[in-house]
């Protein structure tokens, strides 16, 4: 996966500092983020992958499991969201500001995709077995770059790992499994079979 570079850019965009952009922007990535509630029932959330650009287009990847029949078909539900699209519409208010109604108009595209449920199984197995610290690395401050997340659900169990451009070393079975799983993820929505997950 292409990693974000950290910028520096002496000349911010006047839309990120409208308080109606930074409200608005708020909603578009809560909307890219949320992967919980009644509206997957009956599948419960197994896995996350979180992308976060410093400058938005945040996009997501969740795996559901089926809570009833784990050999029913999981889904992946992706989300995206294109930021340039929203601060075009910004752009053209001017002084104006953004209607009320505007929260729930965010250009965020989500796409839900089918998988075998024996599949899912195989990835909680897998995300099962590995060991790393629960925290790891040096202390850095914080930096203009993407982060990534990983979130991990097991009822009431949960876990969430964050790191920038770098992981920390011990989180490097964390990172492949990232990116092996983005990798798979974005070719199965071009329309590419799973690969068995003993070969990601």
């Amino acid at each position: 996966m292409k990693r974000t570079q950290p910028t520096t850019n002496p000349d911010p965009d006047p839309v990120e500092n409208r308080r109606d952009w930074l409200l608005f922007s708020g909603h578009a990535r809560m909307h890219v983020w949320n992967s919980g509630g009644p509206i997957h029932v009956p599948h419960k959330r197994v896995l996350q992958l979180l992308i976060m650009p410093w400058h938005g287009d945040d996009e997501s990847w969740t795996v559901y499991r089926h809570q009833e029949n784990t050999r029913n078909d999981g889904k992946i539900v992706f989300k995206k969201w294109n930021t340039a699209a929203d601060k075009e519409r910004f752009q053209r208010l001017e002084r104006t500001e953004a209607p009320g109604n505007w929260d729930a108009k965010t250009n965020v595209t989500e796409r839900q995709l089918l998988v075998p449920g024996s599949w899912v199984a195989a990835l909680e197995r897998t995300v099962g077995a590995l060991s790393v610290p629960p925290i790891a690395g040096s202390v850095r401050p914080l930096a203009r770059t993407t982060k990534y997340e990983l979130s991990l659900w097991r009822s009431r169990q949960a876990a969430e790992f964050h790191w920038g451009t770098t992981p920390p070393k011990a989180w490097q079975p964390l990172a492949r499994l990232f990116n092996a799983l983005l990798r798979c993820f974005r070719r199965h929505a071009d329309g590419q079979p799973l690969p068995p997950v003993h070969e990601l």
